[in-house]
């Protein structure tokens, strides 16, 4: 059950049922979320962002969606460990594929271009200092333009901190998810057991 309510149907501005629409064939956010976000003319405008943001840019759909599961995983978010882009699937990505983000570092499915953006994932949510830095970077030109590492990391930081936020509405709990989906729960037991 969601800390704050949904709106309902009647609620809608034709605004925010239009943007339901694309959603639904986004398949990330999906319609859940939503609902409670556009209570605000700040979740509005946010969806106007995040909409421009997943679809515009250099970066393919299914790296992006590789890190923003690899973060969702990280802050037990149940909601967003369980949402999944239309544009990656469309991309080839497979939840087979997904559920290596867990240890991508040991995972022979990932580039180098991918295992290091899921690094700048992984340092971006749990210590910054290793993405401070300059051999870091000198590493991250190697494999992505100036414009693709700005990108990569408004994206991974749009995704710790709205990601937290929406963890913190409990629209699916982290229970839940691994229920929906037993490759996470399986993985995230392997991980806990790891650390």
């Amino acid at each position: 059950m969601p800390r704050l309510k949904y709106l309902n149907d009647e609620e809608l501005t034709t605004e925010a049922e239009e943007f339901l629409e694309l959603a639904e064939k986004a398949g990330s956010p999906d319609a859940r979320v939503l609902r409670v976000l556009f209570k605000s003319p700040a979740g509005l405008a946010w969806y106007r962002y995040w909409r421009a943001f997943a679809l515009e840019g250099e970066l393919p759909a299914d790296l992006k969606e590789l890190c923003r599961v690899k973060i969702a995983f990280e802050h037990t978010c149940g909601y967003c460990s369980t949402v999944r882009s239309t544009a990656a699937k469309d991309a080839g990505l497979l939840e087979d594929k997904i559920q290596q983000v867990w240890d991508y570092e040991n995972s022979d499915v990932f580039s180098v271009r991918e295992k290091l953006a899921l690094r700048f994932a992984d340092y971006l949510k749990h210590d910054i200092a290793k993405a401070d830095d300059d051999a870091f970077y000198a590493e991250l030109k190697e494999h992505f333009t100036e414009s693709e590492i700005v990108e990569l990391g408004l994206w991974c930081a749009e995704n710790v901190g709205a990601g937290s936020f929406v963890r913190t509405l409990s629209i699916i709990t982290w229970e839940q998810a691994c229920e929906l989906n037993p490759q996470t729960a399986a993985n995230a037991g392997k991980a806990s057991a790891a650390s």
